[in-house]
């Protein structure tokens, strides 16, 4: 397939100077005396997007998404490498920026019609269908600085989608204005989509990511971590997010109490596959069973119960299974057991495995233990949140619903400031 954009080791540095007097001596020197340090904000980024492919970009803050946008749409140059855009461009870096704020919008929609390379009769063609989009109202011959904030966001979107490119670059558009331009905008996308349109897409929703885009990169402090399936991607990235908060391996503990001697306690306790093959990574729904060993040196003293959780790194317990709940006996002496999961319900992250030795209530715990490494799991599929609920769809007549069932009627849309 025919490529839209073709990316080359491209690269971006900035120079940092520790104060302007830095500055000011360097430029002095006509560059002699180097006073500056070098940050690369992108940094070696290759890769290709077909005519008519919808491509995501993940990442954290400050990840190079931005000034990888930025480079495609030709508002700062690279430092290195090389890159080609085939077709007209459209780009949505900042809403509502290059707009002069003394002239009114139907004037910063001449200027900006200019800029793009639009003729003056292809402006006027396209200046009713902006307008609609934007819908400005009274407020088109207004001074953009009396614009809200929705109606500056409705003009810029309007301008670069309705130019028709053939590449539309968003950064971050369907996470702003109200609920209606939202949707205007979604729409808008799928109908670029439907007619061949390529389009490079970067937002912090991967849920919009998966949905909207077949493929996407992992930008992680200016380079490319993983690029390919978007949802294998994203949920890549949102299993890296969720380790972030996880100690270091030195620094965790496999055990949250040590019990005095003579109680019982959690000897060991290990993942494994249905063979008995240890593992520590899966996907979601393969059958997993976990094995825990225990000592017990007084159990007419001691009666047990056992549970086990899987937590994620902030601590939330996502889903347990106890004996004493499952009404399942316990026998006290030292011995072991195996819990089984034909289907694994957890979806994708990385979660501590927990193991519990209760009384014979279910109330006091003799002992907790953490196994030492974290269950990583890998979701290949679209399902967001952190468990997959067994579930059906049934579609059939309903009586009316009751009063307190019902949402509130739609309001009119924002239309002037």
């Amino acid at each position: 397939m025919a490529a839209a954009i073709e990316i080359e080791g491209l690269g971006k540095a900035y120079r940092r100077y520790a104060s302007g007097a830095d500055r000011v001596l360097e430029a002095a020197s006509l560059g002699l005396v180097r006073r500056h340090a070098e940050f690369w904000a992108l940094a070696d980024v290759t890769a290709t997007i077909a005519r008519g492919e919808s491509f995501g970009l993940v990442g954290a803050n400050g990840a190079g998404k931005s000034t990888l946008l930025k480079l495609l749409a030709g508002t700062t140059f690279p430092s290195k490498g090389r890159f080609r855009v085939h077709g007209r461009l459209g780009a949505l870096l900042e809403l509502g920026a290059g707009f002069h704020l003394e002239l009114s919008g139907r004037e910063n929609l001449a200027l900006a019609g200019a800029l793009l390379g639009l003729s003056r009769r292809e402006l006027r063609e396209k200046e009713g269908a902006i307008l609609d989009f934007a819908e400005l109202g009274e407020f088109v011959d207004a001074p953009v600085r009396t614009y809200s904030t929705g109606m500056a966001v409705r003009l810029s979107f309007a301008l670069a989608t309705t130019i028709d490119p053939d590449v539309l670059i968003i950064d971050e558009v369907l996470a702003v204005g109200d609920l209606y331009f939202q949707k205007k905008c979604v729409d808008r996308v799928l109908d670029f989509q439907r007619r061949g349109k390529t389009i490079v897409f970067c937002s912090h929703s991967l849920y919009d990511v998966r949905n909207l885009c077949a493929r996407a990169a992992w930008l992680d402090r200016g380079r490319v971590r993983a690029l390919g399936d978007a949802v294998g991607v994203t949920n890549d990235y949102a299993t890296f997010e969720r380790e972030l908060g996880e100690a270091s391996p030195g620094e965790r503990s496999t055990s949250a109490t040590a019990p005095p001697a003579g109680l019982p306690r959690v000897l060991a306790a290990q993942c494994v596959r249905p063979g008995g093959e240890p593992v520590r990574e899966l996907a979601a729904g393969e059958t997993l069973a976990v094995r825990v060993w225990w000592e017990n040196p007084e159990p007419a003293r001691f009666p047990l119960q056992l549970g086990l959780g899987f937590l994620r790194q902030d601590k939330t317990l996502v889903a347990a299974a106890a004996t004493h709940v499952d009404g399942v006996s316990v026998d006290p002496r030292s011995g072991g057991a195996v819990l089984e999961f034909d289907a694994l319900p957890l979806l994708a992250g990385s979660f501590t495995v927990l193991v519990v030795l209760f009384d014979g209530d279910g109330v006091h715990r003799h002992h907790e233990f953490a196994l030492p490494e974290p269950l990583v799991v890998r979701a290949r599929t679209k399902e967001l949140g952190l468990v997959r609920l067994p579930h059906r769809w049934r579609f059939a007549p309903l009586e009316a619903p009751p009063a307190s069932a019902v949402s509130p009627a739609p309001r009119a849309p924002e239309r002037s400031a």
